[in-house]
């Protein structure tokens, strides 16, 4: 099975599986494990669900790519003459909004709920710090 799902993640732009194939692999192993004594009928659903979800998340993905720049902490430049509170708070933003679309990715829910949760707070700080600066936009 673990074949067949990888086989199914090549769907995903080459970033996404790079950058969480790993983890999703890992996360439906174990489901399918616990799904796998629970009988061959629940094994079988739990199979067609996730090749389901695959496929969604899959076009999920490309469409994301297309229309969300893929940021991470250090993609921010300090030599943009922008103070450095300012660049970190972005980061920060930016950081809990990929965590957020991996735990959704791996269909971690509560965690993507406490990274939604801080991604708030981290904009908030960010849109604080862009008023004391006179940046408000």
């Amino acid at each position: 099975m673990r074949r067949a799902y990888q086989f199914i993640l090549l769907m995903y732009p080459r970033g996404h599986r790079d950058q969480f194939a790993e983890e999703m692999t890992s996360v439906f192993e174990e489901a399918f494990a616990e799904r796998r004594g629970q009988g061959w009928n629940w094994s079988v659903r739990f199979a067609l669900a996730e090749v389901t979800g695959l496929i969604g998340g899959a076009a999920g993905a490309w469409f994301h790519r297309n229309t969300v720049p893929a940021t991470t902490p250090s993609d921010t430049s300090s030599d943009m003459g922008l103070p450095q509170d300012l660049v970190e708070a972005q980061q920060r933003v930016n950081w809990n909004i990929a965590r957020m679309v991996r735990a959704i990715a791996n269909h971690q829910f509560e965690r993507a709920r406490v990274h939604s949760d801080q991604e708030r707070l981290a904009r908030e700080n960010l849109r604080v710090l862009r008023e004391k600066y006179g940046m408000n936009s």
